[in-house]
């Protein structure tokens, strides 16, 4: 078994056909030259980059920025890809925590980067990709693969963290082997398939579409994120690219399916899609399902601190709009189990428990974050001869009678609410199901006592309470119901709950 990923990358450009390789709407790119300019990126940073160091890439999602992000592997750093859409705070932060030997900027992204204060050393995108490398420069890059090893680490992704520093998760060559070793032979991808990358670079769900590619040589898409403003721009492009995996997001699904994206054009080509980040709403899979018979769906569980997933389901009938999907089995490797707040182990039917993942691929903590690390890597047991380490994701999950594991929402989610425990995303799964509700969410306003629903489609408030009284409780019907035109999203595709407080004052 290979130790490195770049062993994978270069066995698929010896063996890739023609016509695969990474493409964006500008360029395409094949195996055999990809490798080329991400090599040349390499070399352009010999002596630059320390040994397990971070390079900081920021750029605009595309080919170049891709072999950038692979140079820096190349070079024996590991990279950190940051979205230059964030606010200038946010990126600073990340930057504060990162301290990275270099960053990696393109051309119209330098005065975003000077905003935010950086002072350290900065490469020019479009010179780094370019750079001739010489013999001496690619003989310093042998030398670095051959002292290579599976623990190093291959990348690091920044999620929102409670002290309001991001959190930095870094995830190790040998964690990334393993599970796309698993991801890729479960789902049959292979160098026939076309991966329509939607994910940005710095959200973990891209390393899929990113690493099932570079080792199956499957081809991969990059695919505009302005394209998902638009359905019949998205659905043009997925078509004529011949795309027949995607691995989405939730928001992104719901996006084609909710402004009616089928009644312009069916990606009937699509073999498998597969979907994670948020609770996928029934009503939006079964259009899928409707438009896609032929198409297998999978429902995907897991946070990135054990390498993109932990769990899948395969979705296998068309769900009841009442009904929840499952999150399903762990990946080969994984243990995913419940425990309570004692850290005692939950297996009774029907009782929620945090869920707790362990085993290959788990990440190797927060980077320069050694208190969250230890608050949430711990020992479990926390002493004896079958202590090991795992990771609270802080979800909170139940087993059905069927025996299948359902989410039940964030452990920071559940309120207490006129003396009552409360999940939010048990409201917002019945709002859902309204007919007329294309998305919704909702948000807690603690020192107010009130629940807040913000949903977006064609049905009124009246209907909503009145049907949400008939299915619910009357203490968990929503104290105040706004509709917006459109759901504010975050950078990774999620609904943007922060904005959502901010804009309307919610403390």
């Amino acid at each position: 078994m290979y130790k490195n990923v770049l062993e994978y990358l270069e066995k698929t450009a010896a063996g890739a056909a023609a016509d695969r390789g990474v493409s964006d709407v500008d360029t395409f790119m094949s195996y055999p030259a990809f490798v080329e300019m991400a090599r040349n990126a390499g070399a352009a940073l010999t002596g630059l980059v320390p040994a397990g160091r971070p390079v900081a890439v920021f750029a605009e999602k595309g080919v170049r920025t891709l072999a950038a992000m692979i140079g820096v592997v190349y070079s024996g750093g590991f990279y950190v890809s940051i979205n230059p859409e964030q606010p200038a705070e946010r990126i600073a932060r990340i930057l504060r925590v990162l301290d990275p030997a270099l960053v990696i900027v393109s051309e119209e992204m330098k005065e975003t980067l000077l905003a935010t204060g950086f002072a350290g050393q900065i490469l020019d995108l479009n010179e780094t990709v370019e750079h001739q490398g010489t013999e001496e420069e690619f003989k310093a890059l042998d030398r670095i693969r051959e002292q290579s090893g599976r623990d190093d680490i291959l990348y690091g992704v920044f999620t929102s963290g409670s002290t309001g520093d991001p959190k930095g998760i870094i995830i190790s060559h040998g964690a990334v082997i393993d599970f796309i070793g698993h991801f890729t032979e479960i789902f049959e991808i292979s160098g026939r398939d076309i991966i329509g990358n939607q994910a940005p670079f710095d959200f973990d769900v891209s390393v899929k579409d990113i690493y099932s590619a570079f080792f199956t040589g499957a081809g991969l898409v990059l695919i505009p994120r302005t394209y998902f403003s638009t359905p019949p721009v998205l659905l043009d492009y997925i078509c004529d690219r011949h795309v027949t995996v995607l691995i989405w997001a939730v928001s992104a699904l719901c996006l084609v399916s909710g402004l009616k994206g089928f009644g312009y054009r069916i990606p009937d080509q699509l073999r498998i899609v597969m979907f994670s980040g948020e609770v996928m709403p029934v009503r939006h899979l079964t259009m899928w399902q409707k438009a896609l018979p032929e198409t297998e769906f999978v429902n995907l569980y897991g946070p990135s601190e054990i390498t993109c997933n932990s769990n899948y389901y395969r979705i296998d009938r068309i769900f009841e709009k009442t009904e929840k999907i499952p999150i399903g089995e762990a990946f080969p490797g994984r243990e995913v189990f419940l425990l309570d707040e004692a850290l005692k182990p939950v297996t009774e039917t029907g009782k929620s428990g945090e869920i707790c993942v362990a085993g290959e691929s788990l990440g190797s903590g927060y980077y320069h974050n050694p208190e969250q690390t230890a608050r949430h890597f711990i020992m479990y047991p926390a002493e004896g001869p079958d202590s090991r380490p795992i990771y609270r994701t802080g979800d909170v999950a139940y087993r059905g009678e069927d025996g299948q594991l359902y989410f039940a929402g964030r452990a920071d989610f559940q309120i207490k609410h006129m003396g009552h425990r409360i999940e939010l995303e048990e409201i917002e799964t019945h709002l859902g199901n309204v007919d007329g509700v294309s998305r919704a969410v909702c948000i807690y306003d603690q020192n107010k006592s009130r629940i807040y629903a913000f949903y977006t489609g064609d049905t009124d408030s009246k209907t909503l309470r009145t049907v949400l009284k008939s299915r619910i409780p009357v203490y968990m019907v929503p104290n105040k119901f706004v509709k917006l035109d459109t759901m504010p999203l975050n950078k990774n595709g999620k609904i943007d709950r922060a904005a959502l407080r901010k804009e309307q004052g919610i403390s």
